[in-house]
């Protein structure tokens, strides 16, 4: 649900963008579609401009194909057209006329859970020149102008979409790269060799997200992709996590194809700052009630490190973890020794109780150190801490005491759990 939540976040802050900055080339953009899980099921939007994001086109007669009988609605202020109540797995496709230009989109499925989000751009070279009135309602896009010649694997880029959000998960920085594979060729390339991109080496849990195309994989802190790349969009969507930061992190990643127009995305806790060579125009932002930082910039050569460092972030020492950890660790190492000096000097059914006694032992002394971790993580309040931890050492106590009737502890074992 978080990584649905962010591919909203992204959409939204996409067409957010102030006119000053750099954005995707709306030729690239134009007819592709991205789920939008923060639309009502059933629902496509249906954004038309001309030649800029930021030019939008109301007033505009759009049809939505392929969901039964042909559908219609016009642009409102923000160039934006809705299609409510489709029926969901139903292939369409959205087709408008803006200045004498047919523009359609690719097909797309209704999605079971969420809507669709797609884009119409006219005067970019996209669309076909009709003549003379738009063509009627209910007609089949025209057929695409003559296939480009194959495109080089030089020409790909990471473009369209493509994002790079941090957000605060479980007390773990949550690290996605939203990436879009970008051939536009009508045709489709065949990789020579392999893309692969190495995650940093703090990063841990690595995979893919929902919606991910069957191209890539992740093994470790390694995403490759690989095989044939069809033309348009090809959406690599990864994330990782990082467990342990300072008052400031920094992320430097290479990529291995082109970054068009970098795209930062942070959730802002407190005093953050967010400062990229990659992404020098910051700005605050506010979406749904919570606070984001938001970066853009130029676009990054392949080869090139991808920049940003986050100052101010909220953090607390490990060190009581660690130090729990030892005395854990001593303690069960210890209490194993004056088991093993024990041995032998009872039958077997003392030799049995004393095993489950150690045994209890053990899981308590487990329970305790995951007691002060969940404390160093923040994920009791003092009030619970104390209660579970009287609980336990009592629990232990009782225990080497036990174990002290039977002979395993010299000069008594009160006190000694805790």
């Amino acid at each position: 649900m978080r990584a649905r939540r962010l591919f909203a976040v992204l959409f939204v802050l996409l067409l957010a963008v102030p006119a000053a900055a750099q954005m995707p080339d709306p030729r690239i953009m134009s007819g592709q579609f991205i789920p939008s899980p923060d639309l009502p099921t059933g629902t496509v939007t249906v954004r038309v401009i001309r030649q800029t994001i930021m030019n939008v086109a109301p007033g505009i007669d759009v049809e939505l194909h392929g969901a039964g009988d042909v559908r219609h609605a016009t642009t409102g202020p923000e160039g934006r057209a809705e299609f409510k109540g489709l029926p969901t797995g139903a292939r369409v496709h959205a087709v408008a006329i803006v200045d004498g230009e047919r523009l359609h989109s690719i097909d797309f499925d209704v999605p079971a859970a969420g809507g669709v989000r797609t884009m119409l751009a006219a005067g970019v070279g996209v669309g076909e020149m009709v003549n003379g009135a738009p063509a009627p309602a209910g007609s089949s896009p025209a057929a695409p102008a003559a296939p480009a010649p194959a495109a080089k694997p030089g020409q790909l880029a990471f473009a369209n979409d493509t994002r790079f959000a941090v957000e605060f998960q479980d007390d773990t920085l949550a690290v996605f790269y939203l990436l879009d594979i970008v051939n536009p060729a009508s045709g489709p390339v065949a990789l020579s060799e392999p893309l692969v991109i190495d995650l940093p080496s703090e990063a841990t849990g690595a995979g893919l997200l929902e919606g991910e195309s069957p191209l890539a994989t992740v093994k470790g802190r390694r995403l490759t992709i690989a095989g044939t790349l069809p033309s348009g969009v090809t959406t690599v969507p990864v994330a990782y996590r990082i467990e342990s930061w300072g008052d400031t992190w920094t992320l430097s990643q290479t990529f291995p194809l082109p970054v068009v127009d970098v795209a930062l995305v942070v959730q802002k806790v407190g005093g953050m700052r967010l400062s990229s060579p990659s992404a020098p125009t910051v700005r605050d932002t506010q979406l749904q009630g919570s606070p984001f930082i938001m970066g853009t910039g130029a676009s990054v050569p392949a080869g090139t490190p991808l920049q940003l460092t986050l100052s101010g972030l909220p953090h607390r020492s490990r060190m009581p973890v660690y130090v729990t950890l030892a005395i854990a660790g001593a303690l069960v190492v210890w209490g194993a020794w004056m088991a093993m000096a024990q041995s032998g000097a009872s039958g077997a059914a003392e030799a049995a109780r004393r095993r489950d006694l150690e045994v209890r032992r053990d899981r308590g002394l487990s329970a305790l150190a995951a007691l002060e971790r969940r404390r160093a993580a923040r994920a009791l309040n003092d009030d619970d801490y104390r209660e579970e931890r009287e609980s336990l050492v009592a629990d232990l106590e009782r225990i080497y005491s036990e174990l002290d009737d039977r002979g395993g502890l010299p000069g008594g074992g009160q006190g000694l759990a805790a």
